[in-house]
This record gives C-alpha cells, sequence and structure tokens, in this order.
C-alpha cells in the first residue's frame, strides 16, 4: 500500500517490499508541474527531473495511538513544492518497520517559467527540505532502514576549514604552456619554464629570458610561469554560489544553498587576469615579478570587447608598412618584442618601428559630461582616446621603493625603468610614459594622481588614464585597499584601464600566512622534526573552531581586494547583471543561525592565489638554520623593584575591590586600564624610568593602608598577611634612594670604575658620601662626559676641565623645564622621534681626507672602566654588540621608544654605528636607513620598531637578532624573524628573546608556549582573552627584595669596556700634534681650528654640532639658517638607466640638535 499524504498527524502507510508509487502519477488532481506548463504532457516522465535523496518520516506507533504525533515543519514545505509541482514523491515501507523512506525528485531551475516573486516560497521551502536530506545510495535502494548520522546534501564537503589551513593547503603552482593558445605568451611561458635546463655558450648559466640577469630556482619559475598563463588565458570556474552536488543515482547536480536554486547543468565565470602573488616572505616575489616583466616585454593589452568598433575606412589607400603597422596596433601583437629579437641578430628596422609607435592600438572612451556649481559651470571633454602600452605600472610603500630599485638593478639589465616617489615629482604626458617598461610610484605619491575635486574647476586628469596598460602591481596589496570604503587609491585604479591586476603579498589577510611563519617562532628545529611540526600545526588549526567570528572580519578585508581591486566576476557584478554578495555566499547563516566558512571559499582562492606549499619549498630550496632562543637572565635589584610596583597595584586593588565590581582591576568595564597596565609591566622588564614615588604614596598605599585599618578585624589570614606585605613592600622600594635619583633624572645607571676621582662628584647620579667604587653614572651624563674627552682629544690633556664640564652638563641635562616649555605645543607627529633620540649616533664619520685621533695610551683616562648597568637587558644587548658587530650585522627589535632610547645611548656608549628604523620616521629616511644598514659596512646595528617588522623588509644582511621583551603573538614573533631569515640569507640565522627569570614575562612566554593553536587563535590578539594566563596575573606574587638597599645588585659585564677610548676624532691632514717636539710653535688645537678647509661641508657641520658643547657661546646669537627653496623638478638618469623625477634638493639640510636639547627621555606613562 502506497500513500503520499505525508502531513502531521498521518503518515504514509504500509506497503510491501519494493512497492513505490510516484505521487504526480497516481493523483488526478495534483497541480500540473512547472514542466508541464511548457508542454511537457508526459505525466511520468522522470527525465527532466533529478532525484536528490530521501527523507526519512518517522511513523506513529500502532501500540500507543493516542500518542501526540511529532510536528515535523519540512511537511508544510513538501506540501507546498508538491503541490505546485516542482517535487514529485515515492514513499515506501518496509513492513514493521517504524521508518518511512521518501524519495524526492527535483525540477531544476531551468525547467521553471520565469516567476520570480511567485517562486520565493518555494525556494525557501526547498532550502527547508534539502537541509533534512540523506543523499547517499544506501537510502536512496532500500538498503539501509532507518536514518542514521551523515551529512545531507546541501552540507557536503562544507567542513567549517580555517582560512589559515586553506591558504596553506592550496596547490602548488603547476604551469602549462599547452592550455595557452597565445603564441607569444607560450613562448614566454616556456622560456621561464625550462630557462633552468641550460646554459648559454658561455656557460655563466642564463637565466634563458632576454634582460634577466640572476637564474630563477625552479620554484620561481614556476610562479613565473603560472603568472603569464593566469593573464593570457584566465580559466573558467564553477559560479561559487553554486555547490556540486551528486544524486543517489550518481547524477550531478549544481545547489545553490543561499537562493535554495537547483540547476541541473553548471554555470561558469572567467576567472580574471591577474591574481595575488603570495609566496612566503622572503621568498623572492619581488624578483619573480620582475621575471614575469621581462618574459612578456613587449605584449600589448588587448582593446576591451566593449571598445572594439568596425574597422575605419581610408580616406586614401595608405602604403603596406602603414597598413601593416595599423593592423599590428589593433590586433595587440607584440611588435616591440619582435623587432627586438631581430636587432639582437643585427637586423634594424628603426622605419618599421616608427611606424608602429606611430599607429600603436588606440580606442575612445566616451566620459559623461561633468558640471560645476552654480556660480561657473565647465564642459569637460566628452570622450577620451587611449593608446595601448606594454608597461607595467608598479605601486609599492614608499619604503620599499629602494628595494624594487635595487632589485631592478641586480637582477635585470635594459629596462627602461620610471620612479615617482616625491610628492612634488610630475608624471610626464602619456606620450613620455609610453617609452618606459616600468613606471614605479610611491604609494603616497601614485595617491595624488586621483586628484582633488574643486567646484571652480575640473580636477586634474591624471596622464595615466591616457593608456591602457599591460599590467599593474600593488606590492603590499592587504595594506592598499580599505574595508570600510574606496580610497582615493582604489579610486584612481577604478579609473585605470588595466589588463591584468596583481596584488603582491605574503599575507593578503591576517588569516592568510604561512605555516612557515607561525613555524618560526618555534625553537630551533631540524630537518625532519619541521616536517613533523609543519603537519601537526596545519591539522591542529584546520577547522576555524571558536575563531569563526574572526575569520569572517578577516574574509571582509579579502573582499575589498577581490572586489574593488581584482574586479572578480560574480562578486564584481553590477546590480543589474547577476549581483553576488560576498558576506552571503563566503559566510553563509548554518542551521544553528551562525555563520560559517563557505566551501567555494577554497576554489576562489584557488584561482587568485600563486603559492607554494611550504613542504614543497623546504624541499627545493632549505634556508640556513634558525636557531631561535629564550635567554633567562637574572634580574637586578633595580629590574625587581619596578616590576614590584606594577604588582602591588594588582595585590591592594584586587584587595581593596574585594574583587567585584567597577573597581576591580579585571572587571570588563576595566580592560583598558588592565591592559596598559599590562603592557606597562612588559615594558618595564627592560627599564621603567618613571618618577612615580609621589602616586605610589599618596594613591596606592594609602589605599591599602585606609581599608587594611577599617577592615583588619574581618579580613582572612591570608589576604591579611598579603596586604600587610604588598605596603611593606611599597615602603620599602620608596626608601630605595638610587633608584629614586634614577627615576626622577630619568636615566639608567650605569657603573663604572677609575673614573677620575676629581671629577667624581660633579658627574655622579646621587649624592656624593665620599669616595667609593664603583661610581653610579647615568647613561646620558656618561655620554656627555665621553663627549667632552673626545672634543679634548687633540689637547695635551684630555681630561683637564672634566670637573667644570660635570656641573654644566648636570644643569643642561637635568635641569626642570619652564613654564613656558611646560605649556608648548605639542610637536608634530614626525618629530616625535626626535624627542626621544636621534635616529643615528651623534658621531663623526671617516673621511679619506682625515686622520683619526684617539686617547693617548699612557692616560689615565684609559683606567675608566663601564663595569655594568642596573638593566640586565641592556647589560647583556651591549655584551653581545661587543662580541658581534665585528663580524655579523645585528637587529634589535623593541616595542617602546623609552626602549629604544636608552639602547641608542648603550650603542652611542661603546662606539657602535646604529640607525633606530622608527615608525615615526618619514618615508624616505626609512628607505635611506634600509639601504645604509644593507649596504654598507660601518652601521652594525638595526634597532627597528616592531610595529615595522612586517611590512615587506628584506634585511636578510642581518644574521643576529634580538627581541627585548617576549612577544604574546607567535605571528607578529615570526614575522619579525623572518626579516632576516629569508631567500638571500647566507649564515645561520640566531633568535634570542631576553626574558627575566622568574618574573611575569617568564610565565608568559612559558604559557604562551604551552596553549594549543586553537587557544592561541582565541588568545593572539590579547593574552587576557586566555582565561589561563589571567588567572597567572591576578596570582602574580612579589619577587624577593634585600633587606636593605645599601649594595643593590646590578648586571655586571663579562667584560669591562672603557668609558673614554671608545670614539675617536677626525682632524685634519695637516695637523701637529702637539705632544711631539717641532721646529716652531705651534698653538694647540681648538674646536675652531678643527674645523678647516681639509674636511668635507658635511663633516664640518657634523663635527661642529658635536663640538658645541664644549663651546656653549659659539651658538648663542646664531641664526638657522633658511630652508633652501624648493626647484622645480628634474630628471635624473643613473647608472643602470633608472629614470628619477625628483626636485633638485630631494632631501633639505637639516639642522642637529645641540646635546641639551636631545637627551631627555620622554615622560613616561603613569599606568
Amino acid at each position: 500500500m502506497t500513500s503520499t499524504d505525508i502531513s502531521p498527524p498521518a503518515s504514509p502507510a504500509p506497503c510491501s517490499p519494493g512497492d513505490s508509487h510516484i505521487s504526480a502519477c497516481s493523483s488526478s488532481d495534483t497541480s500540473a508541474s512547472p514542466a508541464d506548463a511548457e508542454g511537457d504532457q508526459s505525466d511520468c516522465d522522470l527525465k527532466h527531473y533529478i532525484p536528490i535523496g530521501v527523507l526519512w518520516w518517522r511513523l506513529p506507533d500502532a501500540t500507543r495511538p493516542d500518542a501526540p504525533q511529532e510536528y515535523r515543519p519540512e511537511a508544510d514545505s513538501l506540501h507546498l513544492l508538491e503541490d505546485d509541482g516542482f517535487i514529485k514523491l515515492s514513499v515506501a515501507q518496509e513492513p514493521g518497520e517504524i521508518w518511512a523512506r521518501i524519495q524526492i525528485y527535483l525540477i531544476p531551475e531551468s525547467r521553471i517559467p520565469r516567476l520570480p516573486r511567485r517562486h520565493q516560497r518555494h525556494r525557501r521551502a526547498l532550502k527547508a527540505v534539502m537541509a533534512k536530506i540523506d543523499a547517499s545510495a544506501d537510502a536512496w535502494e532500500g538498503r539501509r532502514r532507518h536514518p542514521v548520522p551523515v551529512n545531507n546534501a546541501s552540507e557536503a564537503g562544507s567542513g567549517c576549514e580555517s582560512l589559515f589551513y586553506i591558504f596553506n593547503t592550496l596547490q602548488s603552482p603547476k604551469p602549462e604552456a599547452t592550455h595557452v593558445s597565445d603564441p607569444w605568451s607560450k613562448i614566454a611561458i616556456t622560456n621561464l619554464i625550462y630557462s633552468g635546463d641550460y646554459e648559454d655558450d658561455a656557460g655563466d648559466g642564463s637565466s634563458g629570458i632576454d634582460g634577466l640577469k640572476t637564474r630563477l630556482y625552479p620554484y620561481q619559475r614556476r610562479s613565473a610561469a603560472l603568472m603569464i598563463q593566469k593573464e593570457a588565458e584566465p580559466s573558467l570556474s564553477l559560479d561559487p554560489r553554486l555547490q556540486a552536488l551528486q544524486s543517489p543515482t550518481g547524477r550531478t547536480y549544481y545547489y545553490d544553498g543561499e537562493q535554495g536554486i537547483v540547476f541541473d547543468e553548471p554555470r561558469f565565470y572567467s576567472n580574471v587576469s591577474g591574481g595575488i602573488l603570495a609566496e612566503t616572505m622572503g621568498y623572492g616575489k619581488t624578483l619573480i615579478c620582475l621575471a614575469v616583466i621581462l618574459a612578456t616585454r613587449g605584449h600589448m593589452p588587448s582593446i576591451p570587447s566593449e571598445f572594439i568598433t568596425s574597422t575605419p575606412i581610408r580616406s586614401e589607400t595608405g602604403s603596406l608598412m602603414t597598413m601593416a603597422a595599423a593592423a599590428a596596433g589593433t590586433k595587440s601583437l607584440p611588435w616591440e618584442t619582435h623587432f627586438r629579437n631581430l636587432g639582437s641578430n643585427g637586423m634594424y628596422f628603426g622605419k618599421c618601428i616608427d611606424m608602429c609607435n606611430k599607429h600603436r592600438g588606440t580606442y575612445t572612451i566616451n566620459l559623461a559630461p561633468k558640471y560645476g556649481n552654480r556660480s561657473g559651470s565647465y564642459l569637460r571633454d566628452s570622450s577620451v582616446t587611449v593608446q595601448l602600452t606594454s608597461a607595467t605600472l608598479i605601486i609599492v610603500p614608499p619604503n620599499l621603493v629602494d628595494h624594487w630599485l635595487n632589485e631592478i638593478a641586480i637582477h635585470t639589465e635594459g629596462l627602461n625603468v620610471l620612479v615617482l616617489r616625491d610628492s612634488s615629482a610630475k608624471t610626464p604626458p602619456a606620450s613620455d610614459l609610453l617609452k618606459y617598461d616600468i613606471v614605479l610610484f610611491s604609494q603616497p605619491r601614485f595617491k595624488k594622481e586621483s586628484g582633488v575635486y574643486t567646484g571652480s574647476g575640473p580636477t586634474y586628469f591624471s596622464p595615466l588614464r591616457y593608456l591602457r596598460w599591460l599590467r599593474i602591481i600593488v606590492d603590499e596589496g592587504h595594506n592598499f585597499a580599505s574595508s570600510g570604503g574606496k580610497t582615493n587609491s582604489v579610486y584612481m585604479l577604478d579609473k585605470l584601464q588595466v589588463e591584468r591586476r596583481w596584488i603582491v603579498s605574503g599575507t593578503p589577510s591576517k588569516g592568510l600566512y604561512g605555516v612557515e611563519i607561525t613555524l618560526a617562532a618555534e625553537q630551533s628545529l631540524n630537518s625532519t622534526s619541521e616536517e613533523e611540526k609543519i603537519g601537526g600545526i596545519l591539522e591542529a588549526r584546520r577547522h576555524a573552531g571558536n575563531i569563526l567570528n574572526d575569520e569572517v572580519k578577516r574574509l571582509d578585508s579579502l573582499r575589498s581586494m577581490v572586489i574593488d581591486f581584482l574586479n572578480l566576476k560574480p562578486w564584481a557584478n553590477s546590480r543589474a547583471a547577476d549581483p553576488a554578495s560576498w558576506t552571503t555566499y563566503m559566510t553563509p547563516i548554518g542551521p544553528d543561525g551562525r555563520r560559517a566558512m563557505s566551501p567555494s571559499l577554497r576554489a576562489t582562492l584557488q584561482s587568485l592565489v600563486v603559492r607554494h606549499r611550504s613542504e614543497d619549498l623546504h624541499r627545493e630550496l632549505p634556508l640556513p638554520s634558525l636557531h631561535n632562543e629564550v635567554v633567562y637572565l637574572e634580574p637586578t635589584c633595580y629590574d625587581k623593584a619596578s616590576l614590584n610596583l606594577f604588582i602591588l597595584r594588582i595585590v591592594i586593588n584586587a584587595i581593596t575591590s574585594e574583587r567585584t565590581g567597577d573597581d576591580y582591576l579585571f572587571h570588563p568595564k576595566n580592560r583598558k586600564h588592565l591592559s596598559q597596565l599590562m603592557n606597562n609591566l612588559r615594558l618595564a622588564g627592560f627599564w621603567w624610568p618613571g618618577a612615580e614615588t609621589e602616586e605610589i604614596q599618596n594613591v596606592t598605599l594609602r589605599v591599602g593602608k585606609d581599608y587594611l585599618q577599617k577592615n583588619i578585624d574581618r579580613m582572612a589570614g591570608e589576604e591579611l598577611n598579603l596586604l600587610h606585605q604588598a605596603i611593606s613592600i611599597g615602603e620599602k622600594i620608596l626608601g630605595f634612594s638610587t633608584r629614586n635619583v634614577l627615576c626622577e633624572k630619568e636615566e639608567v645607571g650605569i657603573l663604572v670604575d677609575g673614573f677620575p676621582e676629581c671629577a667624581q662628584g660633579f658627574w655622579e647620579i646621587g649624592e656624593r658620601t665620599g669616595h667609593q667604587e664603583p661610581m653610579l653614572l647615568g647613561l646620558s651624563l656618561a655620554r656627555e662626559a665621553q663627549k667632552f674627552v673626545v672634543s679634548k682629544l687633540c689637547s695635551l690633556d684630555p681630561g683637564e676641565g672634566l670637573a667644570g664640564a660635570g656641573i654644566r652638563a648636570r644643569r643642561q641635562r637635568y635641569q626642570k623645564p619652564t613654564q613656558v616649555e611646560k605649556a608648548s605645543p605639542k610637536k608634530k607627529p614626525e618629530e616625535v622621534i626626535n624627542t626621544t633620540h636621534r635616529p643615528k649616533p651623534e658621531k663623526i664619520s671617516d673621511t679619506k681626507s682625515s686622520v683619526k685621533k684617539s686617547l693617548p695610551s699612557d692616560s689615565s683616562l684609559k683606567k675608566t672602566k663601564v663595569i655594568g648597568t642596573v638593566s640586565a637587558k641592556l647589560s647583556y644587548l651591549l655584551e653581545k654588540v661587543l662580541q658581534f658587530q665585528d663580524t655579523e650585522k645585528i637587529i634589535i627589535f623593541y616595542e617602546s621608544e623609552n626602549t629604544a632610547f636608552w639602547i641608542a645611548e648603550g650603542l652611542e656608549l661603546v662606539g657602535t654605528d646604529f640607525r633606530i628604523y622608527a615608525h615615526t620616521l618619514k618615508a624616505s629616511q626609512k628607505s635611506e636607513y634600509l639601504s645604509t644598514f644593507n649596504e654598507g659596512e660601518s652601521v652594525r646595528v638595526l634597532l627597528m620598531d616592531l610595529r615595522q617588522a612586517s611590512h615587506g623588509l628584506h634585511i636578510a644582511i642581518a644574521s643576529r637578532v634580538f627581541i627585548v621583551n617576549p612577544i604574546w603573538d607567535p605571528n607578529i614573533e615570526s614575522q619579525a624573524i623572518k626579516r632576516a631569515h629569508r631567500i638571500s640569507q647566507t649564515r645561520p640565522v640566531y633568535v634570542e628573546t631576553l626574558v627575566l627569570k622568574d618574573t611575569l614575562e617568564d610565565k608568559m612566554l612559558r604559557r604562551r608556549k604551552a596553549m594549543t593553536s586553537v587557544e592561541m587563535q582565541h588568545a593572539e590578539k590579547d593574552m587576557l582573552n586566555d582565561g589561563t594566563m589571567s588567572s597567572i596575573i591576578q596570582s602574580e606574587g612579589f619577587l624577593p627584595l634585600p633587606d636593605n638597599f645599601a649594595s643593590p645588585s646590578a648586571a655586571i659585564l663579562s667584560k669591562p669596556f672603557g668609558l673614554f677610548d671608545r670614539h675617536t676624532l677626525p682632524i685634519p691632514d695637516d695637523y701637529v700634534d702637539p705632544t711631539k717636539p717641532a721646529q716652531d710653535h705651534q698653538p694647540e688645537l681648538v674646536a675652531s681650528d678643527i674645523v678647516s678647509d681639509s674636511l668635507t661641508a658635511d663633516d664640518k657641520r657634523r663635527l661642529a654640532n658635536f663640538l658645541e658643547f664644549d663651546s656653549p657661546a659659539a651658538s648663542q646669537g646664531r641664526k638657522s639658517p633658511k630652508r633652501r627653496k624648493e626647484s622645480h623638478a628634474e630628471e635624473v638618469v643613473n647608472e643602470n638607466g633608472i629614470v628619477f623625477i625628483s626636485p633638485r634638493s630631494r632631501t633639505p639640510r637639516k639642522q642637529r640638535r645641540g646635546p641639551s636639547s636631545v637627551s631627555s627621555s620622554p615622560s613616561s606613562p603613569s599606568t
């Protein structure tokens, strides 16, 4: 017996085994199906229907006829779909079974008339049914008699994989020249793929690409070849809105789960001509791009189909050369490549080249007329004629312009390059741009091409818009687009005519980065354990889990690149042309009401991303070994006192707030303040110069004492003891006189032995209590003593006047600011670095025209030695810099300007040349410092703000990396490490993270290393998001302090260094040493004599500023030189043929700050 009545409480009646019935064939009153409406009157013909699966239906219990029946909401959906002919049903039940099988046949969208409003109800009903379908063949064929937990049809393959897992498991590039129909692109791909399989006649390992001097690694050849393949022959991809499903009978159909639409045939969209080059950082993405440019040099973009018009009719018959040139231009043939190849064989066709240039392909774009305001209107040109160019437009962050220029100079030859980096540089007219192969823009300069709208006239119309570019490359493109809306740069890109578009970024979105980045934060691994570790990391982070909300936000960032820049269909479709919502389809709402990751995300990324898997790269090109170690240092008494002050605040707050309410520091309302406190606590691990005596005494301790007095009778013993301990430690630290003086003076103390006794009292940081060794000296004041002695190196006694110099130095360094100074306006952001420390040392560089004067070997000042500092980390860094600076280059990552200041002061103390790569520097300075560090021999140390460590910087010249404070987020740590551990690195890289033993930062790092990948994903933004870490902070105790601070412990150096013999003084070549006998009497050399004509102008200026300390009167009344007027831009060609358009005086002369104005540290945060 069969039945089609499935509405509750009724159910299908029993039937004999194998008995089934198609509802539409037996019910005479069933409405005609949509297929019947199109003329198909074959009642029982199911060839137009798709068998989609089985819906299991539980039958009523015959032994309990009065039992309430379960309500099945999908029953209503089945009735609606069946009644209107969208589905056909077959119901079957085996005797004695409590489950009936309802086989469902569905008519596809192509057989349904276009009645969108009427069919919305049916689509919602279909979504409800599809969510319950069992699509297994066993259920369909009756081999299974009851439902089992299986994925239904609409959920097949929709496991919510994380962005990290998808990105790291994309297929590595496998280019195929046979898939490309364009013969010229096929030749370029073939040349790239096989460029490493032969050598030239000279046997020097030719790259195989004309103009490319460097032989590519195999993975680089594959990536470059695939890029050209994607450009020349974009493949077709299944509409990402559709999910390919298989029916129980093996038939494939396509389901749009958001719209509730089923198709029997696939729909395809063409992929973009371009994509995302996402090879991991340090593996030569710039070189790959240059290889693509050279392999396709001379290739022309095609004229867009919408602008192709009928062939123009000539007024008179043209010559064969003219018509051939015009045909080559119209058909976008690479005539430049053809004639260049002929020229390499000694055949030159100048007239043909001129004719092709004259008749290069063009087309016309009609512009909508634009009018001004009421006071005056204007009508701009109604159309623009666009010419085809084979050039590539490259847009890079300002600090990477020099990197690109260096790569071009090292790896290529023969390229015509135009550089536009300065805001004052003017873009040449379109006719001049045609002669370049590369036009290189800095991002700020490109932004100005969008122009500024003014109501009085038309906005600036960029010459870039008169050309159709072959290609555009945006380096570090993840920073180019904005998820909050279109930026001026993206707006300008919309207006440009470009055929091929590429984003270059190893981390296109926050969740998209290589597993090797995560691996870099691990401690040293051998090759075998590394492969095992990679597999473990991928598996642990396979699913999005509890970070799904963060994944959705990261997808929104990716959306701006995919839609606004790459213009990928269907996401970039207009509203009138099959629009598709990125958010709706890429992060659909699941049955539980929460958003999930779409299975089409992997296919979308695979169609865009060019990237090798980490394991493939590791097998093909292993990098030098990476040794990442944690160095545990014993904190000094000063370190412990600083850290205890922060613990004191946490403990007293917890006790006095009784760990409840808004006053409790760990209350969600106080999260911002707690985060700031924890950040300051981390920074205090290096040195905390904050003068907080008054706040501790009048606020923190007073609150604790008042609470103790009022609640001592009701406090538990443990709490009472803890509060007594907190108050006792706070009062003890307030009595730590030497630390108090250092904080008051905003100094870091150094310990000095052998300082001239007659001058000790004038230089020592605290009050003098008689002769004592070692002497405690402020680091900044020690630098002043150094500078004084160096300025006197040409005297008979360089130490003469040291006592008086100490008086002046203390007055200048430690004088309190006046009321006028306190009320002065805040400095601009770009001036912030000058309030902390000069970004490079204040010293005199070597010149060929001078000799150097050093401290005499018999001078008593050579006995003056620096034996230690009050900061354990500073002492360790200075020792390591002295140990390695002669043979290796060093990067030191810091997180605070205070930290950078004191490290820089220490480096100046030991005479090490360095640069500070701070976020406050102008782009031009950043580029200059990177170039100096990478290419010069004198600069040995680069101090780098950790915030700058993930911006595509290449610093493989460094092989020693020091991280001052342990980093919570392992991805940030890894990106910092990868600045040095990358493809051109030739040495093993040693990374050391400095940690104070048994302190909170020690426990923080141990907790981070013990966390699972899922736990870290949840808490990577803030350690307070981790419940275990939050508990550790709340239960943190005090570090032990000595009973008295008569001899507080410090960080003693294993090898003391001289205070006064670390620097030399450049002097004129004709200088006569007054200590040696001479024929004629020579007066003692003074500062004004040293600044002579034998030194360069730059040396004179720096030397005068260096000696300004000793002659303060010389600078009084002297007016600052006026800024040189900026001249018009000019075109400059360097030795590599690269054209720069920049002002004549690109770097105006800067004024140096006097010692008294640059040596003050920034005020410390109060939290």
